[in-house]
């Protein structure tokens, strides 16, 4: 059953339903098991914070630290020892902003996402559906060691090339950053997608603590050419925070997340990708992630220490993914060669 269970803080804690392999599998079991489900992701909407708008005449940049936290923006860095995160925060903030409360649904495109194996690259266990450049936090030799709990991207929403070849068959492909996943079975991520079913085209923007169920968020709606900004936070291990911002439209959103039962950020890595959502994936030539940054508590953390992970293939990969320094991640696409 898909309930709720008092943990040992008295906080509510999460339980996934899970389908009994031993129940038949006629249509009263499978009716059950769906309404679970839909009780679930119900529930679990109703956990995500979303902030209210803030009054017209709102100003970041000027605001009280308090007055940040009320309506969901993220924290002003420190102007020292976060040099390149607050100089992308001022620079956010220099232009009109639209602050939207997020109206959010459980994305049912990419919770049935295809699963590629995962292989071996660079000495590293990575996902075989994913193409892009991680970062490793142990890589950076900080002492005391500390967790990565931030990382943003910048990226401009590919246009996707139309397949009249196929009408029928949708491919869909991801672009986001994210904390963990890399090397364990968790990630904190928020990006755009694109679906291409022959001449129709999709593009949206969602968010995901995997193994929670990924959410789209319905009122910010993104089209070819937008660029997109992404900062993912984990500011305590079981505190998860995304804020995005379209820089055509101005609309900027923000949403507080709980973690997936028995779960707490590692901040073992910090990742800029492209994942193929669908088992055939659409053309979507190259998508440059800029202004790449991540950090831990007291460390900035750039692409100096880039580890490659590539879209796998039935005979070759279908992406090639390059680290640019100093901030740059370009990711493109090989499946037709």
């Amino acid at each position: 059953m898909a309930t709720r269970k008092k943990s040992s803080t008295g906080k509510p804690t999460k339980i996934l339903p899970v389908r009994n392999e031993n129940r038949g599998t006629g249509d009263k079991e499978s009716a059950e098991y769906s309404e679970e489900v839909k009780r679930y992701h119900r529930e679990y909407l109703r956990s995500l914070k979303t902030f209210e708008a803030p009054p017209a005449d709102f100003d970041p940049r000027k605001a009280r630290d308090r007055e940040l936290l009320r309506y969901g923006f993220p924290r002003r860095p420190h102007a020292e020892r976060e040099r390149h995160l607050y100089s992308l925060w001022q620079k956010a903030y220099s232009r009109p902003i639209k602050p939207i409360m997020a109206r959010l649904k459980i994305d049912e495109v990419l919770l049935h996402r295809y699963r590629r194996g995962r292989r071996v690259r660079d000495g590293r266990f990575a996902p075989g559906g994913w193409g892009g450049i991680i970062a490793q936090a142990s890589d950076f030799g900080f002492s005391p060691p500390e967790p990565a709990n931030t990382v943003y991207g910048e990226w401009m929403v590919p246009s996707m090339a139309p397949d009249f070849d196929n009408p029928n068959t949708a491919m869909t492909v991801g672009f986001w950053v994210g904390l963990d996943g890399s090397t364990n079975n968790q990630v904190l991520q928020a990006g755009t997608a694109a679906t291409v079913t022959g001449e129709n085209i999709k593009y949206w923007a969602w968010f995901e603590w995997f193994p929670d169920p990924p959410v789209r968020i319905m009122n910010f709606p993104i089209e070819p050419g937008d660029v997109i900004t992404a900062l993912v936070c984990a500011p305590q291990p079981t505190q998860g925070y995304v804020s995005m911002m379209n820089r055509q439209t101005g609309a900027t959103t923000s949403i507080g997340i709980p973690p997936p039962a028995g779960i707490s950020s590692l901040g073992t890595t910090a990742e800029w990708i492209v994942e193929g959502i669908s088992a055939d994936l659409p053309n979507w030539v190259i998508v440059g992630f800029h202004e790449c940054t991540a950090g831990t508590k007291s460390h900035h953390m750039d692409l100096s220490h880039p580890s490659v992970t590539e879209i796998s293939g039935a005979t070759k990969d279908l992406t090639v993914a390059i680290a640019w320094q100093p901030n740059t991640v370009l990711v493109l696409w090989e499946g037709i060669r």
